[in-house]
């Protein structure tokens, strides 16, 4: 251990910032596990560390980098798949090159789209080309926009939206499944023991 102290290093003043007071805050964890190659499961879950109930909102979110823009590829495609029952909601993804995939969301969340796409009217003044950009969610949620999301359900970004009310000590878990098998071949059992069998 080199004990003697660098004379050039700046010199730093901690701050406590209260933002941990009390334990007012959330763990959240996030665990993947693959079934197949194609076949991601997730789960996300968040522990409340503070004394009292808490508001809690996940927002597991898809979306495709950007490589339109410059034209290198025709622009891939997100939608909301309805009709499909079972126990979860469900994000089709049409890419030119990887194809597709569906993004099934367990329980009933909103789901919220948008495009992976720069604010340029926030960042540089200039119009945008549509209004559905990539800060979208943050102003939607935050900011309380609702036509900062695109409410035809379709866009090249799309996030399920949960909302809990945590009790201080307890905990929510979501599971999500990332997969090219299309919603029919599940038969509505997209979740339960064979997802956690796989997760343990």
């Amino acid at each position: 251990t080199n004990a003697t102290r660098n004379r050039h290093a700046p010199e730093y003043e901690l701050i406590d910032t209260g933002v941990f007071e009390e334990g007012r805050y959330f763990d959240v964890f996030v665990d993947y596990a693959k079934e197949r190659p194609e076949e991601m499961l997730i789960r996300i879950t968040a522990y409340n560390r503070g004394p009292a109930p808490a508001e809690l909102h996940l927002l597991p979110t898809l979306w495709f980098r950007n490589t339109w823009a410059r034209g290198e590829q025709v622009a891939p495609v997100m939608r909301r798949v309805d009709g499909v029952g079972g126990s979860a909601v469900v994000v089709h993804a049409t890419h030119p090159e990887l194809g597709e995939r569906w993004l099934y969301a367990e329980g009933d969340p909103s789901l919220l789209f948008t495009d992976n796409e720069t604010n340029r009217l926030r960042l540089w003044g200039h119009a945008n080309p549509r209004p559905w950009v990539k800060d979208a969610f943050h102003r939607y949620l935050v900011g309380g926009e609702t036509n900062a999301v695109n409410p035809e359900n379709i866009g090249t970004k799309a996030a399920a939206h949960y909302r809990f009310e945590v009790a201080p000590g307890e905990s929510v878990t979501v599971r999500l499944r990332l997969s090219d098998r299309m919603p029919r071949e599940y038969r509505g059992r997209v979740f339960g023991r064979p997802f956690d069998d796989v997760m343990s």
